[in-house]
This record gives C-alpha cells, structure tokens and sequence, in this order.
C-alpha cells in the first residue's frame, strides 16, 4: 500500500475492516511461517535433531547408505531403508564411476518408497561421507536436487547422541517417481570447450601434490584450473561439513570469476562430490566432471597444465 493514502476506520465498518485487516495479517504471517518451514526441509545438511523431530513425517524417506547390508542389519536408524551405493553408482569399461542409468534409480527408489511428494535423507555409516556426496551429487544429476539432505555425521552420530537404532526392517508402500537428467554431471568433451570460459570455474580438489603433478601419471591438472583440496571441506573426526561461512570463505579465497558456476574434479568423479555438496550448501551451482583426470590423463591429445 502506497504511503499518503491513510485508512479511515469508523463505526462498523471500522471494527469489519479492522478485523479484515487481522485476518489477511496474521494469514501473511502464516504463509511465512509455512515457507519457512518447507524451506528448512529441502537443506542440504540437517543435524540428528532436525531429524528427530521430523521423522514421523510421512514423507521423509531415510536412506541407510552404507557397502554392506549386514551394516545395516545390525542396526539404523528407525524406519530407514538400506540403499546399496552400486544401485546408483556404477562403473564401465573407460570409467571407475559413472551413474547407473536414470530407470534404473527411477525403480530403485521407487522399491524404497520414495514418491513424488518425499524428502530424501541419506544416512552415511561408518564415515563413508565421499559415497554419500557421490549418491547425493548423482540425485542432483536426475532431478531430486530440491529434495536430497544428507544428514551431518550419519547414522553414528545417531547413535552415539543416545538416540536409538533398530535391527526392525520398515514397512512401506512403494513410491511412483519420474526422474528427469540435470546435467550436472559432464564430460570430457563439454570440458575442453570452456577451458577459457569465464562463466565457470574449474577446480581441481585433489593433493597440492597431484594438482602439481609430482604424484601423477601425467603430471599436473587441466589447464587453468585452481586448487581446493576436498579434505579442507569437512572434519575427518565428526564426518562433518566445515560451517558454511568457512565453506564461502574458501570459495573466496579461490579468487573466481564473479558468478561463475564452479566444475569440480579429482581422480575417479568421487572425491569431487565432497565439493560439490559443499558448494551448493554454500549456494552455488555447481558441476563436477565425472571422468575427472582418470578421463583426461588418459586422453593424450588433451592439455596437462602444471
């Protein structure tokens, strides 16, 4: 409402337009409150509380990610389903890692009782934080980006906070999903036409050691590319992410071209995800190149820079 236009409320009509007012107030306030709510649910990090006073939520959708299912059978988080990383990870004859294809996630999650309406938690054991990102960044590539949270320090902190796991295996209904690819995820080829591209930002995360060459098969890292090591992005204790103040200040530090959309690598597409998941809880938008420089070492008619 534009200043200079008082509202004369007299009489009747006063007290009805007073209580009008309250009414489109205080439903203002709540569609607020509403907003604000759904947006804490789609994080991409969520503590151990958050998710216990959101477990009963019907559609959170707890996925216990771990190697092994005996892991999982010994123990998870109560109502969580046990989702093998080779479900959605997988590998072929030129990479270690590539995602496995779209339908077959689509069945995978819709076996695990993930619909359209469900917000995804995946659960880490064991300190396995680089195949979580990994699953996360591949949930990303086929359209779940909005609904993905990975819950800080896993299915241990769980534990070790006093809460309670269970050996019980959940009952649910099976979920109907359509996923739809996000190219988050690219290759060689997209790589080498934005080497000189100042909208993006190629970032290598492996040792100063590799990235300089003196550990490598092909000595260096692809052309123009910065360093920011993936182990300065998280605590190798708790298996949490650094704040995200820490995480912008990194950024940073990197010196990017402004607006730039960062393109993470290292050796296999793994490690990468690490800061991949760190750059979009900083809120960015980020890529990662799956064949990283196992890909383009590889690849003797590509350009090595040291």
């Amino acid at each position: 409402m534009k200043s200079g236009y008082p509202i004369v409320l007299s009489g009747l009509n006063g007290r009805i337009s007073t209580v009008l007012l309250s009414v489109i107030f205080f439903t203002i306030l709540d569609c607020q409150a509403s907003a604000e709510t759904t947006d804490v649910s789609r994080k991409v990090i969520v503590t151990c509380q958050w998710l216990e006073d959101n477990i009963s939520d019907p559609d959170l959708v707890v996925l216990h990610i771990s190697a092994i299912k005996r892991q999982y059978e010994n123990g998870h988080i109560p109502g969580s389903r046990f989702l093998w990383p080779g479900w959605i990870s997988v590998s072929d004859e030129n990479e270690s890692t590539i995602p496995a294809d779209m339908k077959e996630i689509e069945k995978t999650l819709e076996r695990l009782g993930v619909g359209e309406d469900s917000h995804i938690v995946l659960a880490g054991n064991g300190g396995n934080l680089v195949v979580v990102s990994r699953v996360y960044v591949t949930l990303c590539h086929y359209g779940l980006g909005d609904r993905v949270s990975i819950l800080q320090g896993g299915s241990d902190e769980w534990n070790s906070s006093g809460r309670t796991l269970s050996v019980e295996q959940p009952v649910y209904k099976k979920g109907k999903l359509a996923l739809k690819k996000m190219d988050y995820l690219v290759d060689a080829e997209w790589m080498t036409r934005i080497l000189s591209n100042q909208s993006f930002c190629i970032i290598d995360v492996r040792p100063k050691a590799s990235f300089d060459g003196s550990s490598s098969t092909r000595q260096g890292h692809i052309p123009g590319a910065k360093n920011l090591q993936a182990t300065e992005l998280y605590d190798s204790k708790s298996w949490h992410f650094v704040s995200e103040e820490k995480i912008k200040e990194l950024f940073v530090g990197l010196e990017m071209p402004e607006k730039a959309r960062p393109v993470f690598y290292c050796n296999t597409g793994n490690s990468a995800s690490i800061n991949f998941v760190a750059a979009m809880i900083a809120g960015y938008d980020p890529i990662l190149y799956d064949g990283s420089m196992e890909d383009w070492s590889s690849r003797s008619d590509l350009p090595v820079g040291n």
